[in-house]
């Protein structure tokens, strides 16, 4: 197992994803959607994203993942060695209060990490950062049309963000 593996299976423990399951598409996807916002706590862990149908996506994560999967089936337990330090905890506390669904019954955790995770990926990454906050709304329903009549939850999503400092691209962890 690789220190990329390790630090990753850590994290996953940590963010109580630990059980390592990629039989669904919904659960891979809710772990491509929760580790590009913990990347914006400040703990970068090499994974890149691009734009895809449900939003950020980066190949090499489910690569990684599936190896790791591999791994832990076939008994390989070198994360048992090593600990995540104090202050990646704290950012992995942040990142789970980020992405902690709001009291709305018309929307399931997966599907509010990638409103969170596409949104600040269309305002940071896609678009120039003077397009506006309607029009990056409008780019989100266009991209996403399960979003058509769900305004108040993108302006919740928009505001959790906010809330935490990824609107303007300053990192939660500073």
């Amino acid at each position: 197992m690789n220190k990329g593996r390790i630090l990753l299976k850590l994290i996953l423990d940590e963010i109580d994803l630990g059980k390592l399951e990629l039989d669904t598409f919904s659960k891979r996807l809710n772990l491509q959607k929760r580790i590009y916002l913990l990347q914006l706590t400040g703990i970068d862990l090499g994974y890149r994203y691009n734009w895809y149908l449900r939003g950020p996506y980066c190949p090499s994560l489910t690569q990684d993942a599936f190896l790791l999967e591999e791994e832990i089936s076939a008994g390989e337990e070198d994360y048992e060695e090593y600990k995540l330090n104090s202050r990646t905890k704290k950012k992995l506390g942040k990142a789970k209060e980020i992405w902690k669904a709001p009291n709305a019954p018309s929307i399931e955790a997966g599907s509010w990490v990638e409103l969170l995770a596409s949104l600040h990926y269309l305002k940071h990454i896609a678009w120039p950062r003077s397009v506006s906050k309607e029009d990056i709304f409008k780019k989100l329903v266009k991209a996403k049309p399960k979003f058509a009549d769900k305004n108040q939850l993108i302006e919740k999503a928009w505001n959790r963000l906010g809330k935490f400092g990824l609107i303007n691209n300053k990192l939660c962890g500073e």
